[in-house]
C-alpha cells in the first residue's frame, strides 16, 4: 500500500513539473560551459600528437552551445593537427530528465559512429558529463580507448544535497519523493551518507562505476589503470557541487552529512584501489588542479595554461 501511494504521489508531481519553465532555466548561459578564446600570445603548436579530443557537456548544456563549441575550438586552434568535437548527446532537457545509463548509451553510440575516433581519443567531461565519460571507460571495454581523461568539476563521488540552483530547485521536489528511483539524471549520482545500505541497494549508477559494492568488478579497475593520465579539476568556490571536493573524489564520511571531509587519499576506495586511482597516483598519472571560481567558471587564460598542455 505504501509503495502504491508513493508511486501515485510521484506521478502526480511529475505531471505538475513545468517543463517549459525548466527548459527556460536550462537555457541560461550562466549554467553552461564558458565561452573561451585563446589568449593573445598563445598560438598554434607544432606538436605531432594528433589524438582527437572529445568533449561531453554537463546538465542543462548542449554540445552545440557556444561554450562547448568554443572549448573544442581552443584545442584545434592550439593544436592544428587534432580533431576536436563536442558531442551532441543528451542535449538540453534530455541531460536533466534522462537517466544516466540512457545518456551513457547515447555517448557510446556517438563515439562509435565517428570514424575519426576509431583509434582512440582524449576526453574532457564537464560536470555531470564526467560520469558519462568515466562510465564509458570502465564499462565499455574502453573501446575505442580513452588515452587521457580530464574531469572538470565532476561529481565523481556524488552530490550530497540539492544544489542552490534554479534548475535543481524546480526538479528537487520531484526527486525528493524517490531520491534513487526518480528516473532523472540526478538520481544516478545522489549519495545520502546517512544511509549507506540504501545507497548501495537503490542507486543503480554511481555505486557501480565507483566499484563500491562488495563484489568488485576487476574490468572497471583494469580499464581505469590503462589511462595515460587522469586529471581532476576542482572549482575553489563551487556552489553547484556539495561537497565541492567530490570533483577530486573526496566526500563526507558515512553517517555524517556535512561531516569532516574525507579526501581521496584517505578513502576506502583509494586504499582498496577499487577503480585504480591508487595505481594511477603511484604511477604519477593522476593529477589534481584547482581554479579560483564557481562551477565551470574558469578563464581562457587558466584553460590555456593548465588544461590545453594536457593534449600536447
Amino acid at each position: 500500500m505504501a509503495a502504491a501511494l508513493l508511486l501515485g504521489m510521484f506521478k502526480l508531481a511529475a505531471g505538475r513539473l513545468d517543463l517549459e519553465k525548466l527548459a527556460s532555466l536550462a537555457s541560461d548561459p550562466a549554467l553552461h560551459a564558458p565561452t573561451l578564446v585563446l589568449p593573445l600570445g598563445v598560438g598554434a603548436s607544432d606538436s605531432p600528437d594528433d589524438t582527437p579530443v572529445v568533449f561531453m557537456h554537463g546538465m542543462g548544456d548542449d554540445g552545440g552551445n557556444p561554450g562547448m563549441q568554443s572549448l573544442a575550438k581552443t584545442v584545434t586552434a592550439r593544436y592544428p593537427r587534432k580533431y576536436a568535437v563536442a558531442l551532441r548527446v543528451a542535449d538540453g532537457m534530455a541531460s536533466i530528465l534522462e537517466p544516466m545509463d540512457r545518456q551513457l548509451a547515447e555517448f557510446v553510440a556517438a563515439v562509435r559512429a565517428d570514424p575519426r575516433l576509431a583509434h582512440g581519443f582524449d576526453a574532457v567531461g564537464l560536470s555531470q558529463g564526467n560520469l558519462i565519460v568515466r562510465a564509458y571507460v570502465e564499462r565499455y571495454v574502453n573501446d575505442p580507448p580513452v588515452r587521457r581523461l580530464v574531469s572538470v568539476c565532476g561529481p565523481q563521488e556524488g552530490i550530497g544535497t540539492c544544489p542552490n540552483n534554479p534548475v535543481y530547485e524546480l526538479i528537487c521536489p520531484l526527486w525528493k519523493l524517490d531520491k534513487y528511483g526518480a528516473g532523472i539524471a540526478f538520481s544516478g549520482y545522489w549519495k545520502g551518507v546517512t544511509d549507506r545500505a540504501a545507497y548501495l541497494a537503490h542507486n543503480a549508477f554511481l555505486p557501480d562505476i565507483n566499484n563500491e559494492r562488495a563484489v568488485k568488478n576487476e574490468t572497471y579497475r583494469a580499464n581505469m589503470r590503462r589511462l595515460e593520465e587522469y586529471v581532476l579539476i576542482e572549482a575553489e568556490w563551487d556552489t553547484m557541487l556539495v561537497p565541492r571536493e567530490t570533483s577530486q573524489h573526496g566526500f563526507w564520511p558515512w553517517g555524517a552529512e556535512y561531516g569532516r571531509l574525507v579526501p581521496l587519499e584517505k578513502s576506502e576506495g583509494y586504499a582498496g584501489d577499487w577503480i585504480g586511482l591508487r595505481s594511477l597516483s603511484e604511477a604519477g598519472r593522476l593529477r589534481k588542479l584547482l581554479f579560483k571560481g564557481d562551477h565551470l567558471r574558469f578563464s581562457s587564460e587558466w584553460w590555456a595554461e593548465h588544461v590545453l598542455p594536457v593534449f600536447a
